[in-house]
């Protein structure tokens, strides 16, 4: 029994150990979104290029390369509403609030997720 005293790492050295792994894994995330970020860049002028050659003929809006399927989306729908339909809007926004505020709405919350940004970038010494 005095064996697995000794063998068992102290408080400080545990703390430090959990400090260790949770840097490696915050440093691991950090990283990978670092490279994200970059790919994402790369990508931009590639599908701008792709939708061009779907726009001139050369590219059919759903299509497959090595196995990978292509599928052009013309983006979200949205609409711009009358100045009569954005007065009724307000109103139900200004309700929506109230009932907040008087605790008759009942409060719902979506799944967890991380947002992970970069850090911005420094301005330059010149």
């Amino acid at each position: 029994m005095a064996d697995l005293l000794l063998a068992a790492p102290s408080a400080p050295a545990a703390d430090a150990a959990a400090d260790a792994d949770l840097d490696a894994l915050l440093d691991a995330v950090t990283a990978i979104k670092a490279q994200q970020k970059e790919l994402e860049q790369q990508l931009e002028p590639l599908l701008e290029a792709l939708n061009t050659a779907m726009a001139s003929g050369q590219l059919d809006p759903s299509f497959s390369h090595n196995d990978w399927s292509f599928c052009h989306s013309p983006g979200r729908l949205t609409y711009d509403f009358p100045a009569a339909v954005q007065q009724i809007e307000k109103q139900l926004k200004a309700a929506k609030e109230a009932a907040i505020q008087q605790s008759s709405a009942t409060e719902k919350r979506g799944n967890p997720f991380w947002t992970i940004r970069p850090p911005k970038a420094q301005p330059l010494p010149f």
